[in-house]
């Protein structure tokens, strides 16, 4: 097994964030085309190796063209749930790597319809702009709209009524815009800017409570100390915060410096003051 760093090579002629090497480009594409697969992981880098050395026998061949897209457009449906037509045929694009003009892509909304492998619905407030979702899915819509959770969704451990979660930058709840939409939250990644120009933080994270967004993190692991920094912590307006709040983002902390592998957390730059000294003596009483 190989990795983009077992082989030299120039940049590419035109910038990509695939890889910063043409040959790290060709490792992908032909990871892309199913010809090397990923044998595993070695820090930060993958590392590839032949189909045939990693994958078993039965898998060992070709889906045609045709095939390929109909798997594709249904795994849009799949990873993003409730879709517009234009959003299914970006998503659809992306996982194709292809042109899709609007004429496929109706033609293909429409088969899927008519064979009642999607459905159709209007979200309250938008009813201009239709949605689209699995028809398998419909009764799970149903079941929560009428304000019932699903038996398969209950927790294995916490709820975000005990426990907040960080949500990662890229996270499908919060990303390209869908966290203003659904949570009146205004979310902004902003690794790519000067840190002169950056509203909040470098990898600021949204933080889910309950069912709503409530409070952005900008956590920084230091790992020749092995302490987490909290950066910067900001509540959204008219957040009540009280005991189960302050134990809930407790928690959150807790089990977050636990992932990154940090000894310790330094909360100075958390604010308001009082809930940055209700959570240390919340921490402090942990075991």
């Amino acid at each position: 097994p190989l990795s983009t760093r077992d082989f030299e090579s120039a940049p590419p002629r035109q910038g990509n964030f695939r890889s910063g090497k043409v040959t790290g480009l060709a490792l992908y594409y032909l990871w892309l085309a199913g010809e090397l697969m990923t044998h595993s992981r070695k820090g930060f880098d993958r590392l590839f190796d032949v189909r045939e050395r990693v994958a078993p026998p039965q898998y060992h061949h070709a889906a045609t063209p045709d095939d390929a897209d109909n798997f594709f457009a249904h795994k849009v449906f799949q990873e993003h749930g409730l879709v517009t037509a234009r959003g299914w045929r970006n998503w659809f694009v992306g996982l194709i790597e292809r042109p899709v003009d609007t004429a496929e892509a109706t033609a293909r909304l429409d088969a899927l319809h008519a064979t009642g492998k999607i459905a159709q619905i209007t979200l309250e407030g938008d009813p201009k702009n239709p949605r689209f979702v699995l028809a398998e899915d419909l009764p799970l819509l149903e079941m929560l709209h009428a304000g019932n959770i699903p038996g398969e969704w209950q927790p294995v451990d916490t709820s975000t009524h005990d426990e907040m979660i960080f949500l990662a930058p890229l996270e499908i709840v919060s990303t390209r815009g869908r966290a203003q939409v659904l949570f009146d939250f205004e979310y902004l990644w902003e690794v790519y800017k000067p840190a002169e120009k950056r509203r909040w933080g470098y990898y600021t994270l949204p933080i889910l409570y309950q069912d709503r967004l409530v409070a952005r993190l900008d956590p920084k692991f230091e790992r020749s100390t092995g302490m987490l920094f909290i950066k910067g912590f900001w509540l959204e307006n008219n957040i009540t915060v009280d005991d189960q709040f302050i134990a809930a983002l407790a928690a959150a902390l807790k089990r977050f410096t636990q992932f990154v592998g940090a000894s310790a957390t330094d909360l100075a730059a958390l604010s308001p003051p009082e809930v940055r000294e209700a959570v240390q003596l919340r921490l402090s009483h942990s075991p």
